[in-house]
């Protein structure tokens, strides 16, 4: 360190960390990560470079082995190699905090202790391996869209697939419209799943799958529509819950790097393992992430000969390497691997089709530390600029500034492509063609001050045309979240911070509403009379709330309903598709076609039209599976007895663990965040899983902090002893108005050089 720095946190230990030189804060940045979430960074670092079996053991074996295959350790060497020296210089100031904060704790944090094994110190490459966290999170890195499309355009034609997985759905709300084709319902010639015997859909199975993940809000209204003339901006990253969470409050206080005489003062989240505010405000500029689902990762379908592939400069011998990962307690093991100049070699899910997997984490150059520069930006135009430079999985990036600007576009590198169809396996002829480079940054898709006064998004698509092609689909989210919050935002002639939080909580069951009118109009007087079951069921849909509330029985029924019949469905098409294909795997669950994208939109297409060539022969007609999922509802949720305890909030209880709670008799659960029932889901702007959800919730304006609102599921410190421990989660659970700035000083922190 170059001088002392102050470090000042409040009665929820949220710091305000003060210091005349960025490198001097991003030190102390690293000593308080490390003093107070040093495992959960451990365990980012080793979950991307597939180093966990090392710290617990078997447990863990084939998770590593299947990260070993993308090499990120050896990626991460190589783009610490590449940074700049100034980069280099804030880096090497945080691993040094990390590391004296580790060593000043005095004893190993109490998970090491559990586990019987010492920490290792940390390394500046660490800090992108979590960053690879993040891509393995945020990007599908077993590509299952593309794989999935791969297997059935070796069984049926593409006006099938485009069908069953449509881009264009009736929940679309893109910020840039355009016309997309309508798809026709395939006829018998093409789909007939009556032409095989009903034998072949006997004893269906699978389970339900929910998206890997429910995505994230965020959007920003302009100055325009406020009292004060500010544009005001919201963010809610919907992740994966654990304990202690992802995120780490911090507000940061500096010189500005450029004009000393100027405080850089920012309040945001920090990801530990990294050194700079990823969501926040900087007095001047605010601004926040959602997943893009854009396309940045594809197969190449390959021509493998013994120890060699097809190229179009002919056969190229296979890179053949391996890995050896360490097992606690056990002898290391060895694993070989194949890889190509596109990637690792991977094989179907679903024959024995093999690929080359290439993804934009493999490229060193696609990740930086260029996001830091948001801490200094001044408006809108510059920090658009600076989030397409940046190097994080890309992300729908939303500002606004004090002036009133707002604006979208994407953070992160963009595959400069050729416009091939990527949502395919790529034949290995057109592989190298497809992919040229990175984007420039002038030809990156960007909204700024549009005429609605309004951005938002919510992981769905919002781009059409020549900017679509860009970003390709890597999965977008059907669009009930994005549409409900852009119509709310329609709605304000005038808008505040409180308006926003109300739309942040909006749990609205509008979407489910299509589900509980197909229930009330299949459940007529003559389906449920004399059936007690089924009159219960109707009386409980009929009378529920509108929303995913806590306490709603007749939403918990249409929710179980939705989810037993599209099982129902897609297991039959599973099995249907697996029968044209002689060289299918034979260890593939029915349910394998919910892997596709907008698949929902296919079925209600289905619903709608009832078509017999889709229906399974075990029924005659739509209505007698329809009946049929009723009754099984009711006997999965206990019988009809039990249809008055069947709450949502009994099934959406808060499941918000530490990684080694389970492994803890007696004790474990007071390591986890308490099972409170949480309203709202999936298809709604307050997106709520058990396990899954709002990692943070930001509501500010740029300039005005103070009046700012913030939630995070739990507190700042992973130590079930300490104050912090699960400080504000109440405030996330009920939706409190919690403040974004820390309060006043209760503990003060000095760090001398």
């Amino acid at each position: 360190m170059s001088a002392s720095v102050t470090i000042e946190r409040d009665a929820q230990g949220i710091p305000l960390i003060s210091g005349s030189d960025r490198k001097d804060v991003a030190f102390a940045t690293g000593y308080l990560h490390a003093q107070e979430r040093f495992f959960q960074m451990d365990l980012n670092r080793r979950n991307s470079a597939g180093e966990l079996s090392e710290l617990v053991g078997e447990l863990a074996l084939d998770h590593d082995k299947r990260q070993r295959k993308h090499r990120f350790r050896q990626v991460a060497q190589q783009a610490v190699k590449i940074m700049t020296a100034e980069h280099q210089a804030l880096l090497n100031a945080y691993t040094d905090g990390v590391n004296q904060g580790l060593e000043d704790l005095g004893q190993k944090p109490f998970e090491y202790l559990l586990l019987g094994v010492e920490p290792l110190p940390w390394r500046n490459e660490d800090s992108y391996l979590s960053i690879f966290s993040m891509y393995m999170d945020l990007n599908d890195d077993e590509v299952k869209l593309d794989n999935l499309k791969g297997f059935l355009s070796r069984v049926t034609v593409p006006a099938v697939i485009d069908f069953l997985s449509p881009l264009k759905t009736r929940w679309d709300s893109p910020m840039q419209p355009g016309e997309l084709p309508d798809v026709p319902t395939p006829g018998s010639e093409l789909v007939d799943l009556r032409s095989k015997d009903t034998g072949l859909y006997a004893n269906l199975g699978g389970i339900t799958l929910e998206d890997s993940l429910i995505g994230s809000n965020n959007w920003a209204v302009s100055g325009e529509l406020t009292e004060h003339g500010g544009a005001i901006i919201q963010d809610d990253m919907h992740l994966s819950h654990r304990v202690p969470t992802i995120w780490y409050r911090a507000s940061l206080s500096y010189p500005h790097p450029d004009k000393p005489q100027e405080k850089v003062s920012i309040t945001g989240v920090t990801l530990p393992g990294t050194p700079f505010i990823v969501v926040g405000s900087n007095t001047h500029i605010a601004w926040g992430f959602t997943n893009t689902a854009g396309d940045w990762v594809d197969l190449v379908e390959l021509d493998i000969n013994d120890d060699q592939y097809m190229t179009n400069d002919g056969l190229r011998p296979l890179e053949r390497w391996t890995e050896t990962i360490n097992i606690k307690g056990q002898e290391p093991v060895s694993v070989e691997y194949s890889g190509t100049h596109w990637g690792p070699v991977v094989d179907s899910a679903y024959d024995d089709t093999q690929y080359a997997l290439r993804w934009t984490a493999h490229r060193p150059e696609a990740t930086n530390v260029n996001l830091v520069y948001l801490e200094v930006a001044r408006n809108v135009e510059q920090g658009m600029a600076i989030a397409n430079r940046s190097g994080i999985p890309p992300q729908n990036f939303t500002t606004g500034d004090r002036e009133g600007n707002i604006g979208w576009t994407v953070a992160g590198q963009i595959p400069n492509r050729s416009g091939i169809d990527s949502t395919y396996p790529l034949p290995w002829q057109q592989a190298d063609d497809n992919w040229d480079g990175w984007l420039p940054d002038v030809h990156y898709p960007r909204v700024h001050n549009p005429v609605d006064k309004r951005v938002w998004t919510a992981n769905a698509r919002i781009v059409s045309g020549d900017d679509y092609k860009k970003m390709g689909n890597g999965g977008y989210a059907l669009g009930p979240r994005q549409i409900q919050i852009r119509d709310a935002l329609m709605t304000l002639e005038r808008a505040d911070e409180q308006d926003m939080l109300e739309i942040a909580l909006d749990h609205r069951a509008i979407y489910m509403d299509n589900w509980r009118r197909l229930i009330l109009n299949t459940l007529t007087e003559e389906v449920i009379d004399g059936s007690l079951s089924r009159q219960q069921f109707h009386h409980y849909v009929k009378n529920w709330s509108g929303k995913a509330a806590t306490d709603d029985v007749g939403y918990r029924l249409v929710r179980e309903y939705k989810d037993a019949l599209k099982l129902k469905i897609m297991s039959s098409l599973g099995r249907y598709f697996l029968s044209l294909s002689p060289e299918a795997r034979d260890d593939v669950e029915d349910g394998f076609m919910q892997k596709l994208n907008h698949e929902s939109e296919m079925i209600w297409r289905l619903l709608e039209e009832r078509p017999m060539n889709w229906l399974s022969p075990q029924y005659e007609h739509w209505d007698e599976l329809l009946v049929e999922t009723v009754d099984q509802v009711v006997s999965e949720l206990g019988g009809v007895d039990q249809l008055a305890t069947a709450t949502w909030g009994q099934r959406n209880t808060a499941d918000i663990r530490h990684p080694l709670s389970g492994a803890i008799p007696v004790f474990g659960n007071l390591l986890d965040m308490p099972a409170v029932p949480l309203s709202g889901d999936i298809w709604m702007p307050k997106a709520q899983r058990s396990d899954q959800g709002v990692s943070e919730r930001m509501v500010v304006s740029p300039g005005r902090e103070d009046e700012a609102i913030f939630h995070m599921p739990g507190g700042q410190s992973g130590h079930p002893l300490s104050p912090f421990f699960t400080a504000g989660y109440m405030d996330w659970v009920e939706g409190k108005a919690s403040p974004f700035l820390p309060g006043d000083a209760k503990y003060t922190l000095t760090l001398m050089p």
